[in-house]
C-alpha cells in the first residue's frame, strides 16, 4: 500500500498545482488519510476504500452547501476528490473494493514496463487487472511503514518543486 506520507503529497503537490493555497491544500489533503482509519477496527481495505460509500458520505457535504448557495461546495468538492485518491492510489499496490457493494470484487492494477540491463531492446510491459472477491477480513496485527525511503525522497522532490515553483513565482510576479 502506498504510504500514508504519500497519500498526502500526491493530492496536497496536485492542490498546490492547481493554484491552492499551502495551508488550504495541507488541510484537504490530509483527508487523504482517512480511508486508512479502517485499521482501527483491524481491518484494512474496508468499505472506507469504496467510491460508491467515499460519494454517499461526501454527498450531503456537496449538495447540501449547493442547495444554500454556499460557496463551501467547491472545498467539499475538493475534499471528495482527496479522498477518492487514496483507494485509487491503493488500487495499484494491492486489491482494493473499489465498487463494493456495487461491485462484489477488489481490483488491483498491475501497470509496469521492465527491461533487462544486459539487453536493453528486450522490453517486456506488463498491464493487468486482477480482481478477487471482497473479503473483509478481521485481523490482529496489521504491519504497514508510515514511510519508506523511496516515500521520502519522492516527497522531498515533490516538495522542492513546489517550494521552488512558489518562489520563482513570486520573484517573476506570477
Amino acid at each position: 500500500m502506498p504510504e500514508p506520507l504519500l497519500h498526502f503529497i500526491v493530492p496536497f503537490s496536485v492542490l498546490v498545482m492547481c493554484g491552492i493555497g499551502l495551508k488550504k491544500s495541507a488541510f484537504f489533503a490530509s483527508f487523504a488519510l482517512v480511508p486508512d482509519l479502517d485499521v482501527l477496527f483491524h481491518i484494512h481495505r474496508s468499505f472506507s476504500h469504496s467510491a460508491i460509500i467515499i460519494f454517499l458520505l461526501c454527498a450531503p457535504a456537496v449538495i447540501i452547501p449547493a442547495v444554500k448557495h454556499s460557496g463551501r461546495t467547491y472545498d467539499a468538492a475538493m475534499v471528495t476528490l482527496v479522498v477518492l485518491s487514496h483507494p485509487f492510489l491503493d488500487m495499484f499496490t494491492y486489491f482494493t473494493p473499489l465498487f463494493w457493494p456495487l461491485y462484489n470484487y477488489s481490483i488491483y492494477i498491475v501497470a509496469e514496463l521492465m527491461t533487462n540491463m544486459e539487453n536493453i531492446a528486450k522490453v517486456q510491459w506488463v498491464f493487468d487487472i486482477k480482481l478477487q472477491p471482497v473479503m473483509f477480513n478481521q485481523t490482529l496485527s496489521i504491519d504497514a511503514p508510515i514511510f519508506t525511503s523511496p516515500c521520502v525522497a519522492v516527497t522531498l522532490v515533490i516538495t522542492l518543486g513546489l517550494v521552488l515553483n512558489n518562489f520563482v513565482r513570486k520573484k517573476i510576479g506570477f
